[in-house]
């Protein structure tokens, strides 16, 4: 059995059992900055609208439309640029303009592009071998007569045919010594295969050929000479930039990233990136025996019109890119799909394909259709003023339980209560948790940022002024979250010594026993993913925290088969262990881990005293 694979089935196993604190094999060290504390970007692109550039606004407003309308799209941040000109941008609620977004594997076709700079400065070519770059690691002679053949070529074509995949990611911490520990599966060439790894072992090549890390060696080559000042890129425990994932960037410096292709890799006048190696990225390198997607270039997609192609990162972290139509669309997401072969793809795919005309010349000007796009854009940037804000209204005749300081108060027919009314006698109550398991980082979070959560163990609601408050007890920290009702709250919070923002606001209603519920999103605004809970007031001193994260159970599901299995074969430690269970348990398993249901008990142990609080907002 290969230390890797016994190393993943001990952390998937931690992770179903809701065990707490450090888990895995890979060392952790807080990494990444505030967003708060970085430069803003510079050389920002052009506004103009969307007629002046050709494009009708009313055709944008029933694509935007139809993804905001759409089950499974959760679009977070849009930006579409033509001519080098912004036409549209928005940031749906609780989403923030100008926040970075992780870009998960979208930031693979930027680790490309370093590849092609390298070897236009003659450091290396397509057909070096990756022994010769890595003389340093020592292999055994079964080894060198395995990885013989492999090439940077292979590296960028994702044909390798490493075994290394990314469950060496999140179970070890020498990731370049682990990829040449295992095994070859296929002839490298032969065939295309998805694997993060292939990436890594790039940004491995140019650490190991310029001492630089990808992001500074990109950084002095690529994002400074283009103003993008705003970003991060995480690094594994050797300090390797991750490259195939681990990169936060803006909406618009992303799309800036598929400008400078279309530009043919020139960016105000300087030939960043050889036009020569723009071609050959963006050709049809190797069949991917994928119907919705053919075929991949050098770390990039081929798109559905010809010579477009798409920068793509899982969960809707994508930029579209149509030279013909001189167009890049730049999207970041939450969605209940994996990769570019779903819905948001289909629906880009509709308006924009080889039958799709647009104008070279400005359009005569449409207010109707402008405010219609402004209208649907409004709409959904102030989406949760629509939620319920109070018992009452389109409950009718359902009837629940009001507990006050004197006790219970019966809320019948259509009395209505604000949630402040309904909270204030809780100002300052504190509830310990029966289980001290579930933490407020979502379970993707944890693993791909290997920062894992100590659970919560006290809540407590508080009163400042007229903001309402819920803070958490979660290991030895403290967060301190305001919560909204009639909008967005936004704040920082300290997750084991890194910085995230988070977008939190809540509802109050009913469920179908008539129990009080306050339904709190905790919106991680510079990822995919959210935090939800919801609290059912069963008396005044017991509460039920019933807590689900989204994207849900089956994206996650869906993402832990792919890293255990790879692209290729089945881990056949991990199917093999399945298959000895019963489908029904691990359903229930899953559902529990993923989906946890906590008691709370009101306490009178104090979760922080006055003097050591410190709001973060």
């Amino acid at each position: 059995m290969a230390s890797k694979d016994i190393a993943f089935v001990e952390l998937f196993w931690e992770i179903l059992n809701r065990k707490t604190g450090k888990l895995g094999r890979v060392e952790y060290s807080p990494q990444k900055p505030s967003f708060r504390s970085m430069p803003a970007s510079e050389q920002p692109l052009e506004r103009s609208t969307p007629e002046e550039q050709g494009v009708s606004s009313d055709m944008l407003a029933d694509m935007v439309d139809e993804l905001t309308r759409t089950r499974h799209i959760e679009l977070h941040q849009l930006t579409i640029v033509r001519h080098g000109k912004i036409i549209y941008e928005s940031s749906f609620d609780p989403y923030l303009p100008g926040v970075w977004h992780a870009s998960y594997s979208m930031c693979k076709s930027f680790t490309g592009m370093a590849i092609g700079l390298l070897i236009a400065e003659g450091k290396l070519t397509l057909d070096t071998h990756i022994l010769d770059i890595f003389k340093n690691i020592p292999l055994i002679f079964l080894q060198k007569i395995r990885f013989s053949d492999m090439t940077v070529r292979h590296l960028l074509t994702m044909s390798s045919g490493s075994d290394f995949n990314e469950v060496g990611a999140i179970t070890g911490n020498d990731w370049t010594r682990a990829f040449f520990e295992a095994p070859v599966r296929f002839t490298p060439g032969s065939r295309f295969e998805y694997n993060s790894m292939n990436t890594f072992m790039l940004s491995a090549i140019v650490t190991e050929l310029t001492g630089k890390s990808l992001s500074e060696y990109l950084d002095e080559k690529i994002f400074a000479p283009m103003g993008i000042r705003r970003y991060y890129w995480e690094k594994n425990p050797r300090g390797i930039t991750k490259a195939g994932w681990g990169l936060f960037i803006t909406s618009e410096d992303a799309a800036k990233m598929g400008q400078l292709y279309l530009n043919k890799g020139k960016w105000n006048g300087q030939q960043l990136v050889p036009e020569e190696w723009v071609a050959e990225s963006t050709r049809p390198q190797i069949a991917t025996d994928q119907s919705y997607n053919p075929y991949y270039g050098y770390q990039l997609w081929i798109g559905n019109t010809k010579g477009s192609f798409f920068y793509n990162g899982m969960l809707g972290q994508n930029v579209y890119c149509y030279p013909d139509m001189d167009m890049v669309l730049s999207f970041n997401a939450g969605n209940q799909e994996i990769f570019g072969n779903g819905t948001m793809t289909e629906i880009i795919r509709k308006y924009f394909n080889e039958n799709t005309v647009l104008s070279d010349t400005p359009l005569r000007a449409d207010p109707i259709g402008m405010h219609r796009l402004a209208t649907i854009t409004a709409n959904n940037e102030k989406k949760l003023m629509q939620l319920p804000g109070r018992i009452g209204g389109g409950w009718g005749r359902r009837q629940g339980a009001y507990y006050g300081s004197a006790g219970s108060v019966t809320i019948r027919g259509t009395n209505s209560i604000d949630p402040r009314v309904f909270l204030r006698p809780f100002d300052n109550v504190c509830f310990e948790m029966q289980s001290k398991s579930v933490g407020l980082f979502p379970l993707v979070m944890q693993v791909v940022h290997n920062n894992y959560t100590h659970g919560i163990s006290m809540m407590r609601f508080r009163f400042q002024g007229s903001t309402f408050y819920i803070d958490f007890k979660e290991g030895e920290d403290t967060l301190r979250i305001p919560v909204g009702f009639s909008r967005t709250e936004h704040t920082e919070i300290n997750m084991n010594g890194e910085a995230y923002l988070v977008g939190s606001r809540a509802r109050l209603g009913f469920n179908e026993d008539g129990i009080p519920v306050l339904t709190v999103s905790f919106a991680f605004i510079e990822e995919p993913n959210e935090r939800r809970v919801k609290i059912l007031f069963r008396s005044p001193d017991e509460l039920l925290l019933k807590w689900t994260e989204l994207p849900g159970e089956t994206i996650i599901g869906d993402t832990l088969e792919m890293i255990t299995t790879g692209s290729g074969s089945a881990n056949p430690i991990f199917t093999g262990l399945l298959s000895q269970i019963s489908p029904d348990l691990i359903d229930e398993i899953m559902i529990s881990a993923l989906q946890p249901n906590v008691r709370a008990f009101r306490t009178q142990q104090k979760l922080i005293t006055d003097t050591q609080a410190q709001d973060n907002n």
